[in-house]
């Protein structure tokens, strides 16, 4: 076997395991993750759920950087993202739902105390009356 021979039998294998390496970029999984990650954003996980929207923020943004060179590093990144965005979102529908839940509690102590002041002074108006004691 020729130099050139042997030369271009290493190159073709190079491009062969290099092809086989690197697969298609994970482009639906990014999506998605962005799309969670932007749903988070506007759902209010800001204020109630910060650490897990930036965390979510950071493996997003490192999967766009990976997307091309390390698709496979670049889809897990993605779905941890996807994963981060998620629980971002359920911290916040979380919290979302304890400060309904105090608002309404809130609402029915009001109410009731407020029945509780009609009633004794409803009771503090009506005439006593004695009544002759059955014989």
């Amino acid at each position: 076997m020729t130099r050139s021979t042997c030369t271009l039998l290493v190159l073709c294998a190079a491009l062969a395991a290099a092809a086989c390496s690197s697969g298609p970029a994970p482009t639906a999984e990014l999506s998605q993750a962005h799309s969670l990650v932007d749903q988070a954003e506007q759902s209010g996980a800001p204020q109630y759920a910060s650490a897990d929207l930036a965390t979510a923020r950071s493996k997003l943004q490192q999967a766009d950087l990976d997307a091309k060179k390390e698709p496979a590093l670049s889809l897990n990144e993605a779905q941890e993202a996807t994963a981060d965005a998620r629980v971002a979102l359920a911290r916040t529908n979380a919290a979302k739902a304890q400060a309904a839940l105090r608002d309404v509690n809130a609402g029915t102590q009001a109410l009731q105390n407020e029945t509780e002041r009609t009633q004794m002074q409803n009771d503090a108006q009506l005439p006593v009356t004695t009544s002759p004691m059955p014989q």
